[in-house]
This record gives structure tokens, sequence and C-alpha cells, in this order.
């Protein structure tokens, strides 16, 4: 049924069709009136029927239209409702009359954050505030500031019109959110004064931001002007307008690169200062490439430090000579050229300054850094060397020689250099020596030169300190020695087992007078019983001993020992017996040596005098300079000192006068050939006639023979010990023997006219 149909009315047509028929009656009588009063009759009914009949045609039509525009009002109402309520702009319905809220859509509850009652009860005033003082919207048209549930300030765009809300005249409210539009400027802003502030607080540097036309939107800095083309500003042109064209040039492949999301970094030198260019790419909220910046900094200073960095790390600080680093760069070069064909084989030249430490300790730091230049100086001029020689160790020096790869020719050299460096090094009037032990590597052939630098310095090392084990001046790297380093290695590694289990034990042997031929005293000699390896020898672990720095300890022990044996001997059988004891240049070094030992001398009630410190000639002369005052402070003590192995290999005699001395100790190795050498005889003939030239006594170890003992009385000598005697025995041997009141069998009291 349709809208028009179905707001009909059917009375108003029955009403019309009756007047249709009574003015149809009128119009009967007209056509049958025979006068005029009829006529006139039958006209006016039939117009006035007619025209009511007209008039309710006409009424009931409007009211037919009527109908169906309210319909249409109705259907139209509702869809701008459903348009109102999901409409995504924040809306709502305001009655200025009422002074009320009529409507709010879900866009706007979602914005302010109430729930729709809430926001029903606002008015416009609750829902405005004032705007911030840093807004730069305060004059804009249309432009409120309004206030969420939470307290947070909204920047909204209100735009109103009128609006009929069912039937009700008011106003349509439209917001626009400009929240997070003025977020983002502020933002912007930020960062272009941030970027302002960091580049006008660069004390060397400048920052710049440049656009996808590589036109530079921002440029600060106080080292602009050494970037710029010409005294006009960079902002607003491009590099290569604002940019010097040689920099410019390095510049605009890196700003292109920045621009598609590569970082990029470059030195720039300008003029006598050196700069750092950083570009990179900056990048809007939505992650993509708005732009891009360069950062420059004066690294001028920086780069001035990183080579005085990189002199620190090739360059021994105190003596300015090269370093182990160097040496290894050197040497991988060297390799890579033989390897290559380029230079011919050479040698490795391993140096160990033996009288380093002692220099250091007597006469202090300074001089024996002066001690190892002025070593290398002289390699370095009687060599004729190249390249400098270099400090690769705490004591050590290692140089390169090129086409030197034979056997003969090496050892050549290195005694050579010993030649060289036995000649006096002159250091600010002073005169020192520097004793030097080789290790060489010879790398003669394509194999030894496919080795790693530090291996081919590791051979050198070896067989320097397989030189120092077998008391050799210079050695000759060979595969063997490697094998006798791992054994070495071992042994140490037994050594330090050794003293915490305390697998040592004191032998004693008896030394004789012999103007008397009685037992006036025994030498302490260590001897090591391994669980494993039974009886090891003095002569092979005291150099490892004294290599690693165990000797103080083993000598702390040795003395500790020998001192509590003498004290229970002199108590128990009432003898002035004297005990001799071997003392390291490490043990007597040590701090506070003079106070343990007097503590060791009175803790055992040893007799004054009993005690007896051997030292040996090496020892004297490394710490020359301190041994005076040291020997004069144990001399204080009532301990008797002695040189041991007198005349083999140092000398002290210019100085021997000096020294608070009580004995000389000959050597065994001469006492072995005196009988048949004429100069081993006339040596312990010298030494005895200077040793009683010095109010010194003598002792000679290492007596075998009767023939020896005589030479030796009619030499005047005044002690010996050796295996004619005794050889050495334990404590409790000892003890057996004070107990029947021994007397060494074999002497003879001869003495010479």
């Amino acid at each position: 049924m349709s809208d028009s149909r179905r707001f009909a009315d059917p009375r108003p047509n029955q009403m019309m069709a009756g007047y249709m028929v009574l003015a149809t009656v009128g119009l009967v009588l007209i056509h049958q009136a025979d006068n005029s009063r009829w006529l006139q009759l039958g006209v006016t009914l039939a117009l006035f029927l007619g025209l009511v009949a007209l008039s309710i045609w006409l009424m009931q039509r409007y009211r037919r239209r009527w109908h169906q525009g309210q319909a249409t009002v109705a259907q139209w109402q509702a869809h701008s409702e459903a348009f109102f309520a999901a409409h995504p702009h924040p809306m709502w319905i305001w009655q200025p009359e009422a002074g009320q809220m009529l409507s709010v859509n879900d866009a706007a509850l979602q914005l302010y954050g109430y729930s729709q009652s809430e926001f029903l009860s606002l008015t416009l005033e609750q829902l405005r505030q004032a705007a911030p003082p840093n807004s730069e919207r305060k004059s804009e048209p249309g432009v409120e500031h309004h206030c969420t549930v939470g307290g947070a300030c909204l920047t909204v765009r209100i735009q109103t019109t009128p609006y009929v809300y069912q039937n009700q005249t008011a106003q349509l409210f439209w917001v626009e959110d400009l929240t997070q539009q003025d977020e983002t400027l502020a933002q912007l802003r930020t960062k272009e004064t941030q970027y302002r502030m960091l580049a006008s607080n660069f004390p060397h540097g400048a920052v710049m931001l440049y656009d996808q036309n590589l036109r530079y939107t921002l440029a600060a800095g106080k080292q602009l002007r050494l970037l710029q083309a010409d005294s006009q500003p960079l902002e607003g042109r491009t590099v290569t307008e604002a940019i010097k064209p040689d920099t410019s040039q390095r510049l605009e492949p890196l700003y292109r690169k920045a621009l598609s999301g590569e970082s990029n970094t470059t030195e720039l030198p300008l003029g006598d200062r050196t700069y750092l260019a950083y570009v990179l790419p900056v990048y809007d909220a939505e992650g993509a490439i708005a732009s891009g910046m360069s950062v420059t900094q004066d690294i001028t200073d920086h780069k001035q430090m990183e080579h005085k960095l990189q002199y620190y790390a090739f360059y021994d600080q105190s003596t300015q000579l090269p370093n182990k680093i160097w040496f290894l760069d050197y040497l991988e070069d060297k390799l890579q050229a033989c390897q290559s064909g380029v230079a011919g084989f050479f040698s490795i030249f391993f140096l160990e300054l033996e009288r380093f430490d002692s220099v250091k300790y007597s006469l202090g730091h300074q001089w024996a850094e002066q001690m190892m230049l002025a070593t290398a100086d002289r390699l370095t001029n009687c060599l004729n060397l190249s390249e400098p020689v270099s400090r690769i160790g705490d004591h050590a020096l290692a140089l390169i020689l090129s086409d030197l790869h034979t056997s003969l020719d090496a050892n050549a050299i290195a005694e050579y250099i010993h030649q060289q460096l036995n000649q006096p090094l002159e250091i600010d009037d002073q005169e020192l020596f520097s004793t030097v032990t080789i290790g060489i590597a010879i790398l003669d052939s394509p194999e030894l030169v496919e080795q790693l630098p530090a291996d081919v310095i590791q051979a050198a090392d070896t067989a320097m300190n397989y030189a120092r084990m077998m008391y050799l001046s210079h050695a000759i790297f060979e595969p063997s020695m490697s094998e006798q380093a791992v054994g070495r290695f071992h042994l140490e590694t037994n050594l330090r087992w050794a003293i915490k289990r305390e697998e040592f034990t004191v032998f004693y042997q008896p030394i004789i007078s012999l103007r008397t031929g009685q037992l006036v005293g025994f030498e302490s000699l260590i001897r090591w019983q391994h669980p494993e390896m039974g009886w090891i020898a003095p002569s092979t672990f005291i150099p490892v001993a004294e290599e690693t720095g165990l000797i103080g300890l083993i000598d702390w022990w040795v003395l500790g020992e020998s001192c509590r044996h003498l004290g229970q001997w002199q108590r128990q059988y009432q003898q002035p017996l004297v005990i001799s004891v071997n003392a390291s240049g490490a043990l007597l070094s040590q701090f506070g040596f003079q106070e343990r030992l007097r503590q060791v001398t009175l803790g055992n009630r040893l007799r004054r005098g009993s005690l007896k410190l051997e030292v040996t000639e090496r020892v004297m002369m490394e710490q020359h300079t301190a041994a005076t005052g040291l020997l004069s402070q144990i001399k204080n003590l009532g301990v008797q000192l002695s040189i041991d192995d007198f005349g083999t290999g140092y000398s002290c005699l210019e100085r021997l006068h000096q020294l608070p001395i009580d004995v000389l100790k000959i050597d065994a190795s001469f006492i072995h050939r005196m009988l048949e050498d004429q100069d081993s005889l006339e040596i312990v003939h010298t030494i005895v006639a200077l040793a009683h030239s010095l109010s010194m006594d003598v002792l000679a170890e290492g007596v075998e023979s009767q023939a020896q003992l005589a030479q030796l009385n009619c030499l005047a000598c005044d002690y010996a010990q050796g295996y004619l005697f005794s050889e050495p025995i334990t404590a409790a041997e000892v003890e057996a023997l004070l107990a029947k009141n021994w007397q060494p069998p074999g002497v003879i009291l001869e003495t010479a006219e």
C-alpha cells in the first residue's frame, strides 16, 4: 500500500461524492428550468456544491501530502542520528537556550574519556580551559583548549552549525583534534632548537640538516666558516652552492647515501686541522627518511693523541726503543718478504742483559734504563744495523741480521758482540759493563720462514735460556732445546711442590783446619729427594730456582735448618763449631733480610761468629755498590762472610780490600788441576797469598787426595773440605760423628818452609 493511500481518510471522499451528486442535481434543474429563477437557483446550487466538493478534494490532497512529508522527516532524522553517532570526528549537540548537552557521539566520548551520562551533564565552560602559556594558537579563530576527564589538555578546532534535534533548535559542534599536530610541531621545534644548541656548544664542530634536494635547512656551529664557499649563510642553499668545491665533492656522495639509509664517516682536512664528518639519515615519526644530518667535529687533537698512543703502543717509553709489538710486526714483514722471495734468509738475536737487575737495585732504575739504551746504541753502531734494536722484555733486546743464515757466521757475530760489550759503557761519567747472554734463531729454509713471528722469538728465547742454563755466552736454537725447556718447566713445577711438601734435606760436609787437623765446622748443602724421580742433584735444580726466584725461599729454609741444627750441636756437644751457608743474591736483596737474620741467630742461640754466609763473586759484582754497606751490616750481627768459588769468571780484586770478608774459598776446579797444571797452581798460590795479605783465611774445597792436601799444606792454606775427609752427611750422621769425637782421616800437618 502506498503512503498516500495509507494516510487517506474515507469519510471526506464520501462527503465529496454526496456533494457531487447534489451538484449534478443542480445541473439537471438548470437544464429543465423554464424560467430564470430556477435557472439562477440551479446555477448557484451547482457552483456552491462544486466548490464544496473541490475544497474537500483539495483538503484531502494536502493532508495526504502532509503525512508523506512527516514520514520523510522521520526517516531523515533517523538517518541523521545514525550518521551523528557513527561519525569518526568528535561531535556533540548543544542547546544554547537551555545551556545543556542534548547528544554526543562515541568519537567525542573516546577523545574526552567521559561516559555518555557524564558528558551530557557537562557545560561548555566545564570543557574549556585556559590556553597554555606556550601555546601558539591563542588568537587563532575557532581554536579552543579543552580538558579531558584525566586532566589532559586538548587543543581543538571547533566548527558549529544550526541543527534541529528532536524538534528542538540546537547547535551541532564539530571537533577537530589538533593536539597531536601541535605536539609534532613542538617536537620539531624542540629538535631544531636542540640541533642548534648542540651545534652552538660544539667547541670545534658544526651540525647541518639538509632536505631531499641536498638543501640545507639548518646549519649551525663555530666551525662553519671553514666549510663555507663564501660569507653567505648555508641555510637555503644546496651543498654544491654553499660548500667549498673540494669539500662538497667529498660530501655530496655521502649525503645521497644517507638519504638512502646509509650512514658514513669521512675525514676532512681543512687547513691545518682535521675534521671528522659523520653523515646519517634522519627519520620521521612514521619511520621514513625525512632528511639527512651531517655532524662535523674537529679531531685534530684526537688525531695527534692517536699518533701518540700509536707511538706508545710500539715504543718503549723509558728508552724510546721499539718494543716487542713493533718487533713482531717487523719480523712478520721479514717473514712474508722471505716467503715471497723478495728477501733472503736471516737470523734473530735475543740478548738478555745479565746485569740489568743488579744495576737497577744498586744504582737505581734510571741507571739500568740508560744501560739498556747504551747497549742498544752500541749494538746498532758496531753491527751497522739499518733497523733499530728492539726492547722485547724488561732486560731483553732483539735484533734481526739479514742474509745471515749459517751457524759459523752467527757464532762469529755473537763473539763479536761479546767483545764489543766487554768494553765499558760511559754513562754520566760512570763506567758500566753490560754482560749479555745471546740466543740465536737461524731461519735458513722455506719451512722455517713459514713460522709465526711469536714462534721465531720463542725459539731465540729458548736458545738464550739454554745458554744460561749451560753457562754459555750464546747458543743457536736446536729443536731439542724445546724439549729441554719443557723438562725445565716441569722441573720448576715440581720444585714449587717440593717447597710446599718439604722434600728437601740439608746435608753437611765437614770442614777441617789444616793447622790443627781438627773438625771446625760444616758446609750446608741442600739435597732434593723427589718421591718419583729420586735424588735430584743441586746442579740440576739450583739454576732453575735462581731463574724463577725460588732460590730465596730455598735459601731461607736451608739457613733456618742449618741454624737450628748448629744451635743444638753447640749446646749438646760444647764444641765451637762453625757452619757455612750459601747466600744467593735473591736472599741478600730481600727486604728486611738483616732483621730476619738477626732473629734466626738469636732464636737458635748461636755463638757469635759461628754462622758464616758464603757469597759468590758474581753476587759481589752485581751488587758491588750496595755490597759494602750490606756486608758490614751482616758483620755487625756477628756473622762471618766468605767469597765462594773465588777466581772463577768474575773478579772483585780491585775492591776486595774494601769488603769485610773473612774467608776466600778456592773453587774445586783449581784444586783438581793444580798438580798437573802450573797455571792452576799459581792461581791457588796467588789466592792464598792475597787472602793472607788482607788478613783473610783460605778454604780449599774439593780436596780428594793426599797429594792435593800436601800441596795445600805447602801453600799454607788454612782450611779444606772434600771427599778425602768425608762426603756430605745427614744431620743424624753428624751427631754420631760428634758423639765419638771424630778425627778426620789422613790429615798431614805440614807447612811450607
